[in-house]
C-alpha cells in the first residue's frame, strides 16, 4: 500500500508538471479580453462595432462577438463606436494569464448624421482626438500633412482651408457634428475655428463623395465629431511675434460649452522679391484675433451653437502691399436635430463680412459690407436595408457687394442602402443616388455612388466607383464685380462624370501598425478655376481636366511609447488637352512623417512634411518651390492637472509661400500651459 501510494503521489506530480507545460498558471501568460456588444433597447447584437482597446483594434462579428489578443496586464480604456449608437467608453481591468469577459450595451442614438460615420465606412479613416491634440492646437495645424491632407494657409491669420487630392479649398466638405462649417460665400472651411481639444475623432472620406454627402464634396469629406462629455479645462499659450491664445470649457449636465480667443502673429521678417528692391523687410498688418465660442446639447431634441468673429489684416501681396486694409467676419450657426426611424435636422446660419481700406495702393478708399443668412431644413427615414432622405436650404445675401435681390436654393433628395454579411469575413456593399437641383439649374443633377467593402481578419479593401455635381460658390455668382475683377454669369456646375478608386489596408501584428494603399482615376467637368485674362483681370472659368493619382500611409508601434507614422500623396490634376499642365496651385505630390514619444510623463511629438511645387499660372510656367516643414512639440505632466508644452514650428526657418506673395512666419515658438478638472 504505501508502494502503491508513492507510485500515485509520483503520478500525480508528473500530471501536474505535464499540465503545468501546457496550461499557463494564473498570473503567467497572455491574455485575452472577450465579449458581445448588442443593442440596449432591444438585446439584438450589433455588428460591425468599432472596437479600440488602447492600441488594439477589433470589430464586431454579426452576432456582436469580439475579441482582442495578447492584451497586457492592467487597466485599459475600451472604446466601442458604431453608427446610430451612442458611443461607449469603460474601464477594463486585465489580470496577467486571465481572460476578461464585457458586455457592451450601445444605446440608439435619437439623431445621427451620415457624417459621424467612422472607420467602418469603406474607404474610410480616423484619427482621435488624442493624437490631434499632440499635432496641433487647432484643426488647421493638427491635420495638416495627414493622409494627404494639405491645409491652405496665406500668413499667419488667414483662414485654413484643406485641399485633397488636388482639390481646390473650395472642393472639400467639412462637417462638424453633422453641420457644415463650409462658408455659403466662398464654399471654404476655416479649420483654425475648431480647437482639437473639443474633438473627439476626425474621419477622412475621400474623393467624390457629393452623392452620400452633399455639394461641395467633390475632393472630399471631412467628417469632425466633438467629444460627448469633454472634461472642464482652460489652457493659455504665448508665441513669437505676438501670437497668444486662451480657451476655457465648462459642462453642466448635458450642456457643454467652450470660449476660445487667439491674436495671430505679426510683425515677421520676409525676403523682399528682386522686383522690389530685394533685402528684408517686416510684414506687417498680417495679424489679428479670433474668437469663438461652441456649445452642445445632448438631449431628444439635440443641439449645436458655432459662433465666431475675426478681425485679420489685409497685408496684400510682397510686391503689391496693404497696411491699413482690414477684414472683419462675424458667422453663428445653430443647428438642431432629433427623432429616431424618422429623422430630422435644422440649422439656421448667420454672417457678415467687411473689408476696408482708407488708402490702398492703387485706386481710392473703400469700405464694402456683405451680410447673409441661410436656413437648412431636412428630414431621413431609416428602414432596415434603405435610408431616404430629402433636404433643402435657402440663401440670401445683401450689403455693397452683392447684387440686389441676391439669393439662392437648394434642394435634394437622397436614397441610399447598406448591407453587410459574414462573420469571420466580412462584406458590405453601400450604394446611394442623389438629385439635385438649385437656382439656374433647368433639370435637377444626378449623382450616384457605390462602395463595396470587403474584411478578413487584419486585411479590408474596398473598391467604389461614383459620379458627383455641385453649384458654382455664391462668391462667383451673386456679387458685383470690383477693380481688377470680372464675375461669370455663365459659369456651369463642376461635375465628376466618373471617378473609380480602389483601396487596401492591413493591420499589422496586434495593434503594432498598419499601412494603407489607395488609388484613384477620374475626370472632373467644368472645373471652376479663378485666372487673369491678357489684360490681368481675373475671372473664374470652367476647365475640364483629368485627376489621377494615389495616397500610400504607413504606422508603426515598435514600443508601447513610440509611434511612427509616414505618408504620402501623388495627386496629378492636369488640364484635359495634351501637354495640360498641372492647375494652378494644386500640390501634385505631398509627404509628412511624424514620431511620437509619450515615456511616463513626457511627450515628445516631431513632425515633417513637404508640399511640392505649386504653379501660379495654367500654363505650367515659373512654379513656386516645394515646401519643407518641421516642428517639435514637447510637452511635461507637471501633475495630474497641469500639463506645460513647448512648440517650436518651421524649426528649419523655411519661411514658405503657399500662394506667391504671401510669406508665412517661419521659425515660431509658443508655450501653453494647460489644466484639466478630473
Amino acid at each position: 500500500m504505501r508502494t502503491g501510494g508513492a507510485w500515485g503521489m509520483r503520478l500525480a506530480v508528473l500530471a501536474c508538471l505535464t499540465l503545468g507545460a501546457v496550461v499557463p498558471a494564473a498570473g503567467q501568460g497572455p491574455s485575452r479580453v472577450v465579449g458581445r456588444v448588442y443593442d440596449a433597447a432591444t438585446g439584438s447584437p450589433v455588428a460591425l462595432a468599432e472596437l479600440a482597446l488602447g492600441d488594439l483594434r477589433a470589430t464586431s462579428a454579426s452576432d456582436g462577438g469580439f475579441h482582442f489578443g495578447s492584451v497586457p496586464a492592467g487597466s485599459r480604456l475600451l472604446e466601442v463606436r458604431r453608427l446610430g449608437y451612442t458611443p461607449w467608453r469603460g474601464m477594463v481591468d486585465v489580470s496577467p494569464g486571465l481572460d476578461r469577459e464585457v458586455s457592451v450595451a450601445l444605446q440608439p442614438l435619437a439623431f445621427r448624421l451620415d457624417s459621424l460615420t467612422v472607420t467602418a465606412e469603406p474607404g474610410g479613416v480616423a484619427i482621435g482626438g488624442g493624437a490631434l491634440a499632440r499635432r496641433g492646437r487647432d484643426l488647421g495645424r493638427a491635420l495638416d500633412g495627414w493622409e494627404g491632407v494639405v491645409v491652405r494657409r496665406t500668413g499667419s491669420g488667414g483662414p485654413a482651408a484643406p485641399q485633397l487630392r488636388g482639390g481646390g479649398p473650395d472642393e472639400v466638405l467639412v462637417l462638424v457634428d453633422g453641420f457644415a462649417l463650409n462658408d455659403p460665400l466662398t464654399g471654404r472651411a476655416d479649420l483654425s475655428t475648431i480647437s482639437t481639444r473639443e474633438v473627439e475623432q476626425v474621419t477622412l472620406l475621400p474623393g467624390i463623395q457629393t452623392a452620400r454627402m452633399g455639394r461641395r464634396a467633390v475632393a472630399g469629406v471631412l467628417l469632425v465629431q466633438t467629444r460627448n462629455a469633454p472634461r472642464p479645462e482652460g489652457s493659455g499659450w504665448i508665441g513669437s511675434h505676438g501670437g497668444g491664445g486662451a480657451r476655457v470649457a465648462a459642462m453642466a449636465g448635458p450642456l457643454a460649452m467652450a470660449l476660445t480667443a487667439e491674436r495671430y502673429a505679426s510683425g515677421f521678417s520676409y525676403e523682399v522679391p528682386e522686383v522690389r528692391g530685394g533685402g528684408e523687410a517686416t510684414r506687417l498688418n498680417d495679424g489679428g484675433s479670433q474668437y469663438g465660442v461652441s456649445a452642445r446639447l445632448d438631449a431628444p431634441v439635440a443641439l449645436r451653437l458655432r459662433a465666431t468673429a475675426s478681425d485679420r489684416g489685409l497685408p496684400g501681396t510682397t510686391t503689391n502691399p496693404t497696411p491699413a486694409a482690414r477684414a472683419t467676419d462675424r458667422t453663428a450657426l445653430l443647428g438642431a436635430r432629433g427623432g429616431h426611424r424618422l429623422r430630422w435636422h435644422g440649422s439656421l446660419q448667420w454672417l457678415e463680412t467687411r473689408a476696408a481700406d482708407s488708402a490702398p495702393p492703387t485706386g481710392a478708399g473703400y469700405d464694402a459690407y456683405t451680410h447673409g443668412t441661410g436656413v437648412t431644413g431636412g428630414v431621413e427615414y431609416a428602414m432596415p436595408l434603405v435610408t431616404v432622405a430629402a433636404e433643402a436650404r435657402g440663401d440670401r445675401f445683401g450689403g455693397d457687394g452683392v447684387r440686389p435681390g441676391a439669393s439662392f436654393t437648394h434642394l435634394s433628395l437622397r436614397a441610399s442602402g447598406a448591407m453587410h454579411r459574414g462573420q469571420r469575413t466580412v462584406w458590405s456593399l453601400a450604394p446611394v443616388v442623389r438629385l439635385d437641383r438649385w437656382t439656374g439649374a433647368a433639370t435637377p443633377k444626378a449623382s450616384l455612388r457605390v462602395d463595396a467593402g470587403v474584411r478578413r481578419g487584419g486585411t479590408s479593401a474596398n473598391l467604389a466607383i461614383g459620379s458627383g455635381v455641385t453649384p458654382p460658390v455664391l462668391a462667383d455668382l451673386l456679387f458685383r464685380e470690383g477693380v481688377g475683377v470680372r464675375l461669370n454669369p455663365d459659369l456651369r456646375p463642376e461635375r465628376v462624370p466618373w471617378e473609380i478608386e480602389a483601396g487596401v489596408r492591413r493591420e499589422i501584428g496586434s495593434g503594432r501598425g498598419g499601412v494603407s494603399l489607395r488609388g484613384f482615376y477620374g475626370r472632373v467637368s467644368d472645373l471652376i478655376v479663378w485666372a487673369p485674362d491678357f489684360r490681368f483681370i481675373w475671372s473664374p472659368h470652367n476647365f475640364d481636366v483629368r485627376r489621377r493619382g494615389g495616397e500610400l500611409s504607413l504606422r508603426l508601434h515598435p514600443a508601447a511609447a513610440l509611434r511612427l507614422d509616414a505618408s504620402a500623396a501623388y495627386a496629378a490634376v492636369t488640364y484635359d488637352r495634351p501637354g495640360g499642365a498641372q492647375v494652378q496651385y494644386r500640390p501634385r505630390a505631398s509627404y509628412a512623417a511624424s514620431a511620437a514619444w509619450s515615456p511616463g510623463p513626457w511627450g515628445l511629438d516631431l513632425r515633417w512634411r513637404r508640399i511640392g511645387q505649386r504653379f501660379p499660372n495654367a500654363a505650367g510656367t515659373n512654379p513656386r518651390p516645394p515646401i519643407s516643414l518641421l516642428d517639435l512639440a514637447i510637452e511635461r505632466r507637471l501633475a495630474p492637472s497641469l500639463t506645460a508644452r513647448a512648440d517650436a514650428r518651421d524649426l528649419a526657418d523655411a519661411g514658405a509661400e503657399f500662394i506667391a506673395g504671401y510669406p508665412t512666419p517661419g521659425r515660431t515658438f509658443t508655450f501653453s500651459l494647460e489644466f484639466t478638472l478630473p
